[in-house]
């Protein structure tokens, strides 16, 4: 009921149109009006500015460039819609392709983020609630960062930019997560790009999945000595 109070129109971005109809209908089944985006933009600014005035809401596919329409992200335009407080739910169908890098970069102002095929009228009605209660202040548990250890354990190269593989132990000791090293302050990137380095950042610690984890505030770790217990 909170997000239908506050929103009455929830702005749908998709290049696809046919996709872009298909979510305007979910939308409208959840309660709200949709009104689909279907002029081209250059600049995420321009854009968000166009949907703060047109909408109280937004739905993003996050691959938006297929098709000439912008030269950036669905994920990159739900942080600048964060940014102005905008409850906005980013929707892909690439998530297990994406969700390591090109979301990853954003994923802290993500609030939101649903499959293609999860996304429907009860997960977008649920989804813009969420929004709405993060964006007051409200943060789930599973969305609220921890200084943790984030322990680099390979270093590779993704689309032609460079990622890294680490162990965040207080999330999952054995399950290894990649991120962009772009998220790291430059002046300790390479240090971290060397491999085998123990970093402290903010993490997510309590999301359920890998793709749900964004990473804030690196710092070096001081070095182990043989009395230390950190692992």
């Amino acid at each position: 009921m909170i997000a239908q109070i506050l929103l009455k129109k929830i702005a749908i971005v998709d290049d696809e149109q046919d996709l872009a109809k298909v979510t305007g209908w979910d939308v409208e089944e959840a309660g709200f009006e949709s009104f689909i985006v279907d002029d081209f933009f250059r600049e995420v600014d321009v854009l968000a500015s166009y949907i703060e005035k047109n909408a109280q809401g937004a739905l993003c596919d996050h691959r938006l460039a297929n098709y000439g329409r912008t030269n950036f992200s669905g994920a990159t335009l739900v942080a600048e819609l964060y940014d102005r407080k905008i409850p906005s739910i980013l929707i892909t169908q690439y998530t297990a392709i994406d969700a390591n890098v090109s979301i990853r970069k954003s994923r802290r102002k993500i609030p939101v983020l649903l499959s293609r095929d999860e996304a429907n009228a009860a997960t977008i009605k649920q989804g813009i609630k969420n929004c709405v209660l993060e964006l007051r202040g409200q943060v789930p548990s599973n969305r609220k960062p921890h200084r943790t250890l984030v322990r680099i354990t390979n270093t590779d190269t993704e689309s032609g930019e460079d990622v890294l593989d680490a162990i965040v132990p207080g999330w999952n000791p054995h399950e290894a997560v990649r991120f962009p090293a772009v998220l790291i302050p430059e002046e300790i990137r390479q240090d971290a790009l060397k491999g085998g380095v123990r970093l402290f950042a903010h993490v997510n610690i309590g999301a359920d999945k890998s793709e749900d984890l964004y990473f804030e505030k690196f710092q070096l770790a001081p070095e182990l000595d043989d009395n230390d217990e950190l692992t």
